[in-house]
């Protein structure tokens, strides 16, 4: 059984001016029967997470587990990115652009992040978005009533706060304002003696602070393994842990030739020796290992998802932010699809992946197509409450694609804007460049796109 959207949508918000909030801009303005479209951005710039600050924010709490516990970021003033100095992208820019916006020609095929800022920039200017943009403007509370849709308090700067209502919210935040910092035995002590300095990706801008350090790294995701890089040229010794291999990580550990970077088995607990008139702690390993003498730990194990300007994400959306529940296509609040939620899938290309989550919901609010039929393996958790005393309930992995699930759910997100609601697309031919089947060449491209950097970019 198929559902149109049950309500007149004329008036929406997107709370979030990065990548995300401008697929949405585009998205609903093409759709051309929406009469207000209003992004709030808590900044003071587009661009969301590429927008560089040598400035870092406050540490989080250690250990960080539980998003309802540790999320202050609606007491921060401003968020500063966790991109750091010399970070380049993992993608080729025809992989990773908005489909039907292009970088340059003549900028590199692996990008600086200030060229991806750029780019995000000069869209946002060339296509008018910046008139819709409220800078500075903070989100503090989004509340959905039966007879008046969404409400928002917003705050911008000094001002008072104030209430808008809106028929429609996207969400499109991101996922990288709150660390995850796992609850390693020992940990909690060895964060009050600071015998071993700690620290989460999220702070890290440049390498010079571990010269001739010893660093453990732990994490096998993009960052950590660009901090063991970078870190390297400087340090030491440099030890990574990683506890789930990758293809990402496979092929760094064989492009990494420098002979103070060593691969450790999983950490098992942190020691602390306070008998002794030198008080020591140390790490040890689940295969026996021990490192005495290090410096730092850093922790490059991702983020937790948190929304705290909505009041019922708590045991609902949220249990401890591994996942996110109770939504349907990985996008629309399953209660309440005037509720959207755009790039939350990991291990993706965001960009055009957000593109076509923006086109099929502008086409969903609008009427033009139904919401496409749902089941328990396309719908995050069931309609019943969530518990934090469930850990279980909280597996990550409902959101972490890869290449193969992503190439399948962008043509299912594709199919359905064009109003292909069969489960089978065999018969779905599509070679429209933004909702079309993904073509060979983006494909070949984005399964070699490592090997690519490492021929381009030496590493």
């Amino acid at each position: 059984m198929t559902t149109f959207i049950q309500k007149s949508i004329k008036k929406v918000a997107i709370i979030g001016g990065g990548p995300g909030g401008l697929a949405a801009a585009r998205a609903l303005r093409d759709q051309g029967t929406f009469d207000s479209i209003t992004i709030f951005e808590r900044n003071d710039h587009t661009g969301g997470t590429w927008k560089y600050s040598a400035e870092t924010n406050p540490p989080p709490p250690i250990p960080s587990t539980n998003a309802l516990k540790v999320d202050t970021t609606l007491q921060s003033e401003q968020l500063f990115s966790p991109i750091y100095a010399e970070l380049h992208t993992n993608l080729p820019k025809s992989v990773m652009c908005f489909q039907d916006a292009p970088f340059p020609s003549e900028s590199p095929m692996y990008l600086h992040h200030t060229q991806v800022l750029q780019y995000l920039t000069d869209l946002a200017k060339r296509e008018n978005v910046l008139p819709w943009v409220r800078f500075s403007t903070l989100v503090e509370k989004a509340e959905f009533h039966h007879d008046d849709g969404w409400t928002l308090t917003v705050k911008q700067g000094n001002h008072p706060q104030s209430i808008e209502h809106f028929d429609a919210v996207v969400v499109a935040t991101g996922h990288y304002a709150v660390p995850y910092v796992p609850d390693l035995p020992g940990l909690v002590e060895l964060n009050q003696n600071k015998r071993i300095s700690i620290m989460h990706s999220r702070e890290y801008r440049v390498p010079d602070m571990f010269k001739d350090k010893k660093i453990l790294v732990i994490g096998g995701g993009s960052s950590a393994i660009d901090i063991v890089r970078e870190t390297s040229a400087v340090a030491h010794t440099v030890y990574q842990s990683i506890r789930t291999q990758t293809e990402l990580s496979r092929q760094a550990i064989i492009a990494q030739y420098a002979e103070n970077i060593h691969q450790t088995a999983l950490v098992k607990r942190i020691v602390h020796d306070n008998t002794t008139t030198t008080q020591s702690s140390w790490v040890e390993f689940e295969d026996g290992q021990v490192l005495k003498d290090l410096d730092w730990i850093v922790f490059g194990t991702g983020y937790l998802y948190s929304f705290p300007f909505l009041p019922f994400q708590k045991d609902n959306l949220i249990v401890t932010g591994q996942k996110v529940h109770h939504l349907v296509h990985s996008m629309f609040y399953q209660p309440n699809p005037t509720l959207c939620f755009l790039g939350l899938p990991i291990r993706v290309v965001p960009m055009p992946l957000m593109q076509r989550q923006a086109i099929v919901m502008a086409r969903y609010w609008s009427g033009l197509i139904p919401m496409l039929p749902h089941d328990d393996t396309t719908t995050t958790t069931t309609t019943t409450k969530c518990s934090s005393d469930d850990g279980n309930n909280d597996d990550r992995t409902d959101f972490i694609m890869g290449v193969a699930r992503e190439v399948e759910y962008s043509e299912k997100l594709g199919a359905w804007a064009e109003g292909w609601l069969d489960s089978n697309r065999d018969g779905w031919k599509s070679t429209h460049p933004l909702t079309g089947r993904i073509t060979d060449q983006w494909l070949t491209l984005r399964k070699n796109a490592l090997a690519l950097r490492r021929d381009y970019l030496g590493y």
